[in-house]
């Protein structure tokens, strides 16, 4: 053992694992998170043209905005006195097929925000994964904590577009029951096709949790079994780039140092010092490139 190295107890064994647990979320990138990232470009194109080539003709058709405009107008705040409200979820049932109608949304729950939004929140400070990481726990006061500065993120910081129509349908809170018939299977399957985009979106995000959460429960088990930082090193072969240890005190003071820094467990130590290199090479000045 090198006289210098540092015996570990429960306060620094803690301070590491909230260091790798913030190195892992927010410095990590894995093949998942480019997944998350292409899901959500996915899910917003197909919103987009979804919206605008079957969505909007077909309430339109069947709702002429023009009309839907002068009800409104003459609408009072109240129920029997409302004739025409925004709406943005709503049903459609195929005329080709023996199908129950179904129901396609264009306003974002939780989950859809923090799929979207997930790399935002991540840098305002947020937990993007509160509700995932306490899906089969009990509550505490840290998670009402989280919870309310996640739904600040969200309500405060980020601009979510708005689809919407005029329909005659009052009571119904955005969402449209009546259902609109749809004629043409190519219209049905893009429909399909754009819910289909919802969940897999929310799912990558999932998977992205999923996969950092064991790389971050694996290093927690060599902490708990360390009796000294060497012990943990050779798991986490950069952690005196990301962990500062000249204070003494790190039991208290242990802080992320390098924002830059792409950290992997010791099966992952390749593809670190890969990316180290191809940053060298984008950081050399132009004329040490000239021959």
């Amino acid at each position: 053992m090198n006289k210098d190295d540092i015996r570990l107890n429960k306060s620094k064994r803690d301070a590491i694992k909230l260091a790798w647990r913030d190195v892992v979320l927010k410095q990590t990138p894995t093949a998942k998170d480019e997944d998350l990232r292409n899901a959500c470009d996915n899910f917003r194109n197909l919103e987009k043209s979804t919206w605008d080539s079957v969505i909007k003709p077909t309430v339109e058709r069947f709702y002429p905005q023009s009309d839907m405009k002068i009800l409104k107008k003459y609408s009072r705040n109240s129920n029997s006195g409302t004739f025409a409200e925004w709406d943005n979820c709503f049903y459609f049932k195929p005329t080709f097929e023996d199908r129950s109608e179904v129901q396609f949304r264009w306003n974002y729950n939780g989950q859809d925000m923090t799929a979207l939004y997930y790399d935002d929140i991540m840098n305002l400070g947020g937990n993007p994964n509160l509700e995932i990481e306490y899906e089969n726990k009990e509550p505490n006061p840290k998670f009402y904590e989280q919870r309310e500065k996640l739904t600040n993120i969200l309500k405060d910081n980020l601009k979510v577009p708005r689809y919407s129509s005029y329909t005659i349908d009052p009571s119904t809170g955005g969402c449209h029951s009546r259902v609109m018939m749809i004629d043409s299977e190519s219209d049905w399957q893009l429909l399909r096709t754009y819910n289909k985009s919802r969940s897999a979106m929310i799912n990558a995000q999932r998977d992205v949790f999923k996969e950092k959460n064991t790389l971050i429960n694996d290093m927690n088990m060599v902490i708990d079994q360390s009796k000294f930082l060497s012990e943990v090193k050779p798991y986490w072969e950069d952690i005196e780039l990301c962990v500062n240890f000249d204070d003494q005190n790190i039991g208290t003071a242990i802080s992320i140092v390098s924002e830059e820094t792409k950290d992997r467990l010791k099966e992952s130590a390749k593809l670190r010092q890969a990316h180290r290199e191809m940053l060298a090479v984008v950081k050399t000045p132009a004329k040490e490139l000239v021959s």
